[in-house]
């Protein structure tokens, strides 16, 4: 299994979660808006963490990595960077992270950047000349391109420019839920031509906004329908497990990154029967429930993403 995002990976008193859950690979965000210097200091400290719990976690940067986690019983963590911003305005430093083991750049974080806009900016132009930069870069260099949190023009420009599969580590599908961190048709169309996947977010008001506490069966008919429009080739996990108190919400909304009409404030209430990453089998139980045979099960709980991932960054 391939958990593709997870912000709480972070925390002591939850990484383990995923131990326990029997969790192969796992995004980590190791950075959002920090900036370069701030960048390298969560580096740091995840190398750290890594050399200090050796016998249970194992940093990953390639596909082999990942196969031998899981033959030794550790959980891969690779490096996930949830924005450019750590990058400033040096294309260059792309392949310096991508030496200290950054393998998935995210372009933009909600907002507009001097990369593009993100989702729920009130404009939508498009990838700029510096992101037509960043993109090439991060092609040559081996670093996957994730297009979460980024506005729709910025993402369809990206596609274009890209040589490379790209992901959204984690995102659905706005068809089911009406919402700007979720995908209109023509991106998950644009993911599935690149050869990319997409991966199923469990934050509750990207999986319905009937309920803040969505069942099991809501975030699957996000799967249920990227499977019908590209096929199941170009779905996978990435559950975003993410938890704030009062305080944290209030700054993530000053600082104006969270918007309060689109991020409500906590608790947040992941899908019933998945509440953590312990129970993430239960996904396929639910997919063998609805129909789908084993071999699209192995597919979206990793398969995808590891052949993306085996792809961009080699063996």
């Amino acid at each position: 299994m391939i958990d593709a995002t997870s912000p709480l990976l972070e925390r002591d008193d939850e990484w383990p979660k995923w131990v326990d859950g029997g969790v192969t690979a796992v995004l980590a965000t190791v950075a959002t808006n920090e900036d370069t210097a701030g960048a390298l200091q969560q580096v740091a400290r995840w190398l750290a963490r890594l050399r200090g719990h050796a016998d249970r976690l194992m940093h990953a940067t390639t596909a082999t990595d990942i196969e031998r986690a899981k033959q030794e019983g550790r959980l891969a963590v690779v490096f996930h960077f949830q924005n450019a911003q750590p990058l400033g305005r040096d294309t260059g430093l792309v392949e310096v992270f991508h030496r200290l083991g950054v393998r998935v750049i995210q372009l933009t974080y909600n907002v507009k950047s001097a990369v593009g806009d993100g989702c729920t900016e009130r404009t939508d132009a498009g990838l700029s000349d510096l992101g037509v930069e960043l993109v090439r870069e991060m092609n040559r260099v081996g670093v996957l391109v994730d297009l979460s949190h980024t506005g729709v023009q910025t993402t369809l420009d990206a596609m274009d420019v890209s040589t490379q599969p790209v992901v959204f580590t984690h995102s659905n599908a706005r068809a089911v839920c009406d919402h700007p961190r979720n995908l209109t048709d023509e991106q998950i169309r644009g993911v599935a031509r690149s050869g990319g996947v997409i991966g199923l977010n469990g934050f509750p008001r990207f999986v319905t906004d009937r309920t803040d506490r969505p069942a099991l069966d809501d975030l699957l008919r996000h799967l249920d329908h990227i499977a019908e429009l590209v096929g199941v080739d170009h779905a996978g996990l990435g559950l975003d497990y993410f938890s704030t108190d009062a305080a944290g919400y209030a700054r993530w909304v000053a600082d104006g990154l969270w918007k309060p009409e689109l991020y409500p404030p906590p608790p947040y209430h992941y899908p019933a029967g998945i509440e953590d990453a312990t129970r993430l089998e239960a996904v396929a139980a639910a997919m063998l429930e609805r129909g789908y045979p084993e071999g699209d099960v192995v597919k979206v709980l990793g398969g995808n993403f590891l052949r993306v991932f085996a792809h961009v960054w080699g063996g």
